[in-house]
């Protein structure tokens, strides 16, 4: 079984505004011939599907103004689908958080995607760390289960023109990491995408809340650099992502299985990675599969 635990449903317009910037497409690895083909719930259901794929993790952001109305369409993209999953996502701002908490749970949306610098908030400001006590306040009362999957990249001030106190850091990662403890986090990119690996190995030390997925990482770190976080958090920790539609799910899963292999890690390994920790944090596919806009990943 293979859960790519990072996944977008981007709109064609948002992926040729990426690829106009051609500097950071070359230091992320960024494979975007033909990813504005690469849209829309049915073509990334059947790439899924020749890929071998039992399932997709479908992460959607969203501004304040409009958190509400994309959760529900996301929502409503996968409720019919067999593979695909939708996490939800808040933002700092929203009027509205604790009854968006109460949707998810009548969802049964477990994550919860945050995207510092495109949602235009700081990790570190008061109205962040409210929302975070109150994401832990639903875990520690109503038993929630919400885990939160924070973008991780380093340079989006330069490539993207963001405000630089929106960046997401690994110290301020961290932070959260260490403040929230009744919340599980997962670091998208291995922690830090075109992050200096000394903050990454520095700051974003194992935690047991504390999840990297692996998505670009692979085009990005060199292979001791990702090597050296996987043994580091160990493999109850790592989950597979693709960062779909960059890179397509084949090619990722070879690169990334070798990888794995050149690690030592076993056949029980790489399971806990390619699915099974995907599995527990979501509660969405395999036996949890069926219903509730759950996917069935056969």
């Amino acid at each position: 079984m293979i859960i790519d635990g990072h996944v977008h449903l981007f709109h064609p317009k948002v992926i040729l505004n990426v690829k106009k910037r051609l500097e950071m497409v070359r230091i992320l690895g960024l494979q975007t011939d033909g990813a504005e083909d690469r849209t829309g719930v049915p073509f990334l259901e059947n790439e899924l599907k020749s890929a071998g794929i039992d399932g997709g993790f479908i992460l959607p952001t969203a501004l304040a103004e409009e958190v509400g109305k994309i959760n529900t369409e996301f929502f409503k993209l996968v409720n019919t689908s067999e593979l695909l999953y939708t996490a939800g996502t808040l933002h700092p701002d929203y009027p509205g958080l604790r009854e968006e908490l109460e949707t998810f749970i009548s969802r049964k949306i477990r994550g919860i995607k945050l995207c510092s610098f495109s949602q235009r908030f700081s990790l570190d400001a008061p109205k962040t760390l409210e929302m975070f006590e109150l994401i832990q306040e639903f875990n520690i009362h109503k038993g929630a289960g919400f885990f939160v999957v924070l973008d991780t990249l380093f340079r989006a001030d330069e490539f993207f023109g963001s405000r630089p106190e929106h960046n997401t850091t690994p110290s301020l990662f961290a932070d959260l990491v260490k403040n929230f403890p009744k919340i599980d986090f997962m670091a998208a990119h291995m922690g830090g995408l075109a992050a200096p690996f000394h903050e990454i190995k520095t700051h974003l030390t194992p935690m047991d809340n504390l999840y990297l997925d692996t998505s670009n990482a692979a085009h990005v770190l060199s292979e001791d650099e990702f090597i050296y976080l996987l043994k580091a958090h160990g493999p109850e920790r790592i989950i597979f992502g693709t960062d779909w539609p960059w890179f397509t799910h084949k090619e990722e899963i070879e690169l990334q299985g070798r990888i794995y292999q050149n690690a030592g890690f076993s056949k029980k390994d790489r399971e806990l990675i390619f699915s099974q920790n995907m599995v527990r944090l979501t509660r969405a596919f395999g036996p949890y599969s069926k219903g509730g806009g759950h996917a069935s990943a056969r």
